[in-house]
């Protein structure tokens, strides 16, 4: 049974990872079979890229654009001694999403209408400007729909900002 770490003072817009709205989503299509999470398994609620060995596998590491992000699914595994997980393991079969709208936790401070940048070295979100240039990640196609303090959860879509 895990306990209550914090208390907030007003509720989370959503959880990490889960879906933002009911637009259409899609996933990316594996060239075999289905993506499956790499040998250091995948972190839920991240960005993944295909791996370079094996284009079954994905990691939240890699190089140029991402594949795509993988939604909050309930596939974590609590480690004996932890209260909880967002860890997938190595070879759990994963769904990469394209498009669709999503809770993600940013690590930066975010505006209504940057673009969302992937963290090449761990998958995570930043928030900046489109064209900038983020240290150490890639713009995405996606775009913020909030705006946030730096590590809050906010929503990103693929469908532009009206």
């Amino acid at each position: 049974m895990t306990f209550q770490q914090a208390v907030s003072l007003y509720p989370a817009p959503g959880k990490e990872g889960d879906l933002a709205s009911m637009n259409p989503t899609a996933v990316a299509l594996p060239p075999e079979g289905s993506y499956k999470a790499g040998a250091a398994g995948v972190y839920q609620a991240r960005w993944v890229w295909q791996d370079s060995v094996d284009a079954t596998l994905v990691n939240n590491t890699g190089t140029g654009l991402p594949l795509g992000f993988v939604m909050n699914s309930g596939k974590g595994v609590i480690p004996v001694g932890e209260t909880g997980s967002m860890l997938v393991q190595p070879g759990t079969e994963l769904a990469v999403f394209t498009l669709g709208d999503f809770f993600v936790r940013t690590s930066t401070a975010s505006v209504r209408g940057q673009k969302i940048f992937a963290v090449l070295a761990d998958g995570t979100t930043k928030t900046d400007d489109a064209g900038e240039t983020v240290a150490g990640a890639v713009e995405t196609p996606f775009y913020a729909m909030d705006t946030a303090d730096t590590a809050s959860v906010i929503k990103m879509t693929k469908q532009g900002v009206l």
